[in-house]
This record gives C-alpha cells, structure tokens and sequence, in this order.
C-alpha cells in the first residue's frame, strides 16, 4: 500500500466498510436470505470488500504504530 496519510487512510476505510456493508446486506433473491453467513462467501465482490477493509485496518494500525514510535 502507498503511503497515505492517516487521514486519507481513515477515509478510504469508510469509504470501504460502506462498500462491505452494502456487499453483506445486497439480497440474493432466495428463501436463504435470512442466513447471509452461510451464503456470503461465495461472493467474489464480498471477498473483495472484506479483503479491502481487511487491508485498511492494518494499513492504519501501522501508521499509527510509525506515527508513536516517531
């Protein structure tokens, strides 16, 4: 990942959980769709966006531990 700035980082991660939500939340059109867990990770653009959350929050949490450390 480029090194964005903790702001930035903080922002795109929003930008991401609302992406992963609307991921989880899009309907699939069946009887199934009150148990999402069990269904979701067929998806491709679900993994995507956990993956990219995923990726954020480590991002941040190193900027963070760089910004202490200096």
């Amino acid at each position: 990942m480029r090194n964005y700035s903790l702001k930035t980082l903080e922002k795109m991660l929003e930008r991401a959980k609302e992406k992963y939500y609307s991921e989880t939340s899009k309907p699939c059109g069946n009887w199934g769709d009150g148990m999402r867990l069990s269904k979701l990770p067929q998806y491709k653009a679900w993994e995507r966006a956990r993956d990219r959350v995923c990726e954020l929050e480590k991002a941040i949490q190193k900027k963070k531990e760089e910004m202490k450390n200096a």
